[in-house]
């Protein structure tokens, strides 16, 4: 798995809680010894002048403060107003080394917007870099992470997402000293209309879910020294269950996968990864299948 910590891509909004993303990033790149670039985009329909003179001063704030934080390093920092936000993203992570992103999560302050793919869907369904979306500051003084898994997809592709997320899991704890919690949920109902049958037997039971689940976890728990008091079993929909364990565990962090990238129902239905997004009351790192 490639350094997830070699070079943040921090994305502001020039508001106020631009600060909570700054604090979050710059953390991170004291701890990891973090590349930092810094973007924000002032796309909108103002005068040329006016916005130059705004980038300008936008840029010099910014510098200053990093500078404060990361004395030994010289951010690049890009303002963008002649093109679409993506767009100039697209074309900073197609020339960079770019391997995290880091920006905060937006409320959908519309029924429009909920309809039109905006930057967090790009981040979260179609760039292939982990993005980390930041919300509110934690009140908790104890903190953990959730590092979730999803054992009912037996590719070697979901397999090896499950490996990424554990890792990056314990690389932030080992940093932080924290508590590192794995949730796997499955469902323990079986719809099917056919049951396994026998002649002499006649119909077979159907197989415990649960126990069948807890047999997928030995490879993980073998290639990675998890204690049993860390893995929890969660009968239920990872929409429901991951929010209750974020706030049972007080998790300042859920680490999650998206195995569903680049699908075109994701934008008009969504999926388990945007609803987790907007829906987990802490801070979510979405990892990403490997190209």
């Amino acid at each position: 798995m490639k350094q997830v910590f070699q070079h943040l891509l921090v994305v502001l909004d020039n508001h106020a809680d631009d600060q909570l993303v700054l604090n979050r990033a710059l953390n991170l790149a004291q701890q990891y010894h973090s590349k930092v670039t810094l973007f924000c985009s002032m796309y909108q329909h103002r005068s040329l002048a006016d916005i130059a003179a705004q980038a300008a001063q936008y840029q010099q704030k910014l510098q200053q403060l990093v500078q404060s934080r990361l004395p030994e390093q010289r951010p690049a920092i890009e303002i963008c107003w002649q093109q679409p936000a993506r767009k100039r993203i697209e074309q900073l992570l197609a020339d960079n080394d770019v391997s995290l992103v880091i920006k905060q999560l937006q409320p959908k302050r519309s029924l429009l917007s909920w309809l039109v793919p905006d930057l967090e869907h790009y981040f979260i369904s179609d760039c292939s870099l982990p993005v980390w979306l930041v919300k509110q500051a934690s009140a908790h003084t104890e903190l953990s992470i959730l590092a979730c898994l999803d054992l009912a997809d037996n590719s070697e592709q979901q397999h090896n997402l499950n490996h990424d997320i554990l890792t990056i899991g314990e690389q932030i704890v080992q940093q932080d000293s924290q508590q590192l919690h794995v949730l796997n949920c499955y469902q323990a109902d079986d719809y099917s209309m056919s049951l396994p049958y026998d002649s002499d037997l006649g119909f077979a039971p159907l197989p415990d879910i649960q126990q069948q689940h807890a047999a997928k976890l030995t490879p993980y728990i073998d290639a990675h020294p998890l204690p049993a008091e860390v893995i929890h079993l969660s009968e239920g929909l990872p929409d429901d269950e991951v929010p209750k364990a974020v706030q049972n565990y007080q998790c300042q962090l859920a680490i999650i996968g998206n195995a569903h990238q680049h699908e075109f129902s994701s934008v008009l239905f969504g999926n388990t990864a945007q609803y987790l997004s907007r829906h987990t009351p802490c801070d979510v790192l979405i990892m990403k299948q490997a190209d």
